[in-house]
Parts: structure tokens; sequence; C-alpha cells
């Protein structure tokens, strides 16, 4: 028993050193240039952030007005406060498939029920995430709809 407590800070550190290579950190991460605008001092966009695109017109968050910046706002937050819920639901089914899977004779029929469970949620998900992105651009003029639209090209997925 005293040889566990003589191991143990030494076992932790190797822990947290092995772990520092894969971005293990106490500071949030910032947030990918991709979504953010274009900065304004280079007067230029960021040519890395952009696959493969042309984009010379202003990014549509620096020109939204007041009116349109408190609805995206609460657009955003209704989406969240949904993909919250679901997430977890997600989350939840996902586990359940795991443990069935690890049962002495698994039952095939209840995890492929499980299956679509989980298939349901994300199907939710992905509505959630398209009945946005029409009401986003449904408040955008023609100009802000082409870098929103150019974003919305760039994405793979579900998140």
């Amino acid at each position: 028993m005293m040889m566990t407590h003589r191991i143990l800070p030494f076992a932790m550190a190797a822990t947290l050193l092995a772990l520092a290579p894969f971005g293990i950190s106490a500071e949030p991460e910032a947030p990918s240039a991709h979504h953010e605008a274009p900065s304004a001092d280079t007067g230029s966009h960021d040519d890395s952030a952009h696959k493969s695109t042309h984009n010379f017109t202003d990014h549509w968050v620096k020109t939204l007005n007041g009116d349109q910046k408190t609805r995206v706002d609460m657009m955003h937050l209704d989406l969240d406060r949904e993909l919250v819920a679901l997430k977890a639901q997600e989350e939840l089914v996902q586990k359940q498939i795991n443990i069935l899977a690890t049962r002495d004779n698994a039952a095939t029929s209840a995890i492929n029920t499980k299956i679509d469970e989980l298939m349901g949620i994300k199907k939710q998900i992905l509505r959630s995430r398209y009945a946005h992105i029409l009401e986003m651009r449904a408040i955008l003029t023609p100009a802000q709809r082409i870098s929103y639209d150019m974003e919305t090209l760039g994405f793979s997925g579900i998140k």
C-alpha cells in the first residue's frame, strides 16, 4: 500500500506528459479562422481559412446591422438549446449500444433497434442544423448570402 502512494505522483505526471501531444489543455481552444470575419487590418482574406474559394466580398458577420445581429444571436441560442438536448440523447444511446455490444450473447436485434434510435436522433440534428441555415439565409441580404453560402459549402457533416 505504501508503495502505491510513492508511485502515484510519478504515474500522474507521466500520464499528463503522455496526453500533452493530444492537445489537452485547461485553455479553451480558439475558434477556427474560417468561421471568423477576415481581418480588416490586412485588407485581404485569409487564404488558408478558405478551401479553394475566392471570397472578395466582406464576410457576412462584418456587415450585419443591429437588428440582424440580435436575430442571429436569438437563432443561435434557439439552435443551441435544441442541440444540447439532442446531443445528450445521442451520447446516451451510443453508450447503450456499446453496453449491448459488450454483453455475452449480445442480441443483434436489440443492437439494431438502438442503432435505428441513434439514426433518428442524428436525423433530427441534421434537420435542425439545415433548418437553421435556411432561417439564417432568410434574414441576410443577397450580398451577405455570398460569404455565408461559401462558408456553408465548406461544412462537412455533423459537429
